[in-house]
């Protein structure tokens, strides 16, 4: 902690060890309060831990509030975090939670179209359809080269896929060639 003016500062560290703390406490209200901090005064540098935090043997409820912070998500350097984390994930569980909040937080994934195309060719139907939806809600610029190789790729699997792959891939075949240069705006 350092002290500025007459007010005590909690250092990220010492908030990441109170989080810990307040879930190894199993109390509702402490773990309740150590997240909404971590939602209003957290930053990129907690992804990693709360991440690490998913294969620890907390229960559902813990791991239910981290997918929820990761799904509201706001700043892109979060998003690289988490971008970096969800290349690394071994748990096929936890990749499906951590691509089902790419979608979510609704950052700019468009780097990562050859990533998520991949999962979709690769992967597990569940895990598939995860980067597929990332791929639906995507915006931003595709290098013209990426997405041809892209599309031809796509296309010399269809001969490959189950039936519901195969219908993720045609899918696919009609969203990259359309991907939107900015977000739509939500309208209310």
């Amino acid at each position: 902690m350092r002290v500025i003016g007459k007010s005590l500062v909690m250092d990220k560290p010492d908030k990441l060890s109170r989080l810990k703390s307040s879930i190894k406490s199993g109390n509702p209200e402490l773990i309740d309060h150590a997240f909404e901090e971590i939602q209003n005064k957290g930053d990129e540098t907690f992804v990693a831990p709360l991440i690490e935090m998913l294969h620890q043997p907390f229960g559902q409820e813990v791991k239910t509030k981290i997918y929820a912070l990761f799904a509201d998500l706001k700043h892109e350097k979060s998003g690289f975090m988490l971008m970096a984390s969800v290349k690394q994930e071994q748990d096929p569980e936890v990749l499906e939670h951590l691509l089902s909040c790419c979608w979510q937080n609704g950052l700019n994934y468009s780097q990562e179209l050859p990533f998520f195309v991949d999962l979709v060719l690769n992967q597990e139907f569940s895990i598939a359809f995860e980067a597929f939806t990332v791929v639906e809600n995507m915006y931003g610029k595709i290098d013209l080269d990426t997405e041809s190789k892209l599309l031809e790729r796509i296309k010399r699997s269809l001969q490959e896929g189950d039936e519901r792959k195969i219908h993720l891939l045609n899918g696919l075949l009609e969203i990259i060639p359309v991907i939107p240069l900015d977000q739509d705006p939500v309208d209310f």
